[in-house]
């Protein structure tokens, strides 16, 4: 029995910077005035954390209201400007997630950094919503590894299958902190080389598994299961 959790951007599908427009025109309206996400880096952080970082780099105070102002409208900008167009599917990963869904000891989560409605968002541009009952977001904790522990229980609730994280769990992404987050609850860690990391990068951190993308799902069924 395996419970599969998935990153979203660089792992399932790309959305081509929108997320980065749309963090900068949010900070934007509310500062009213110009604000840039510039060497800011994206990957594998919590959207709470990003939008702290944006701030900091801007010498504006991260207090946690204007966090959360700044998320919510992210959110509503996102949902205006994000569309099917801007959303691209990684290859193999459809046929993957159909493959993985069937099996009836199989078992799919999210763990992304990505606030709630905008993970869901992203991946409904597609149809590959339907495959992720449960998960745990960026908005459900501005640290990473914090995780998988809670997407593991609400995926025990949502099921009835006892999971346990160093037990059953297997955290999917494309960064390093896809693979710190496994580590900090015992799951197995795969990395996949599809987002902004190479296999020189991401071999450095030790991963179980090391696949240069999802193209064969074939090969990462007999090697992550």
């Amino acid at each position: 029995m395996r419970l599969l959790l998935f990153d979203i951007d660089g792992t399932l599908v790309r959305v081509n910077g929108r997320g980065r427009e749309a963090v900068n025109a949010a900070l934007s309206s509310l500062m009213d005035r110009p604000i840039s996400a510039d060497g800011v880096t994206f990957s594998g952080r919590t959207d709470p954390a990003i939008v702290e970082a944006v701030l900091a780099h801007n010498d504006l105070p991260a207090t946690d209201a204007l966090i959360e102002d700044v998320i919510a409208t992210y959110v509503e900008t996102m949902r205006d400007v994000l569309t099917p167009a801007d959303v691209e599917v990684l290859p193999g990963v459809s046929d993957l997630l159909a493959r993985l869904d069937a099996h009836p000891e199989i078992h799919l989560g999210l763990v992304t950094g990505n606030v709630e409605p905008i993970a869901y968002e992203k991946l409904s541009a597609h149809g590959l919503d339907e495959y992720f009952p449960v998960g745990a977001f960026g908005s459900d904790h501005a640290e990473r590894n914090r995780l998988p522990e809670l997407a593991t229980r609400r995926a025990a609730d949502h099921t009835g299958r006892a999971f346990r994280p160093h037990e059953h769990a297997v955290v999917v992404g494309d960064t390093a902190h896809d693979i710190e987050c496994a580590r900090a609850v015992g799951a197995q860690a795969v990395a996949v080389c599809t987002g902004r990391y190479g296999r020189d990068d991401l071999s450095k951190h030790d991963p179980d598994l090391l696949f240069d993308s999802l193209g064969d799902p074939s090969a990462f069924v007999q090697q992550a299961l």
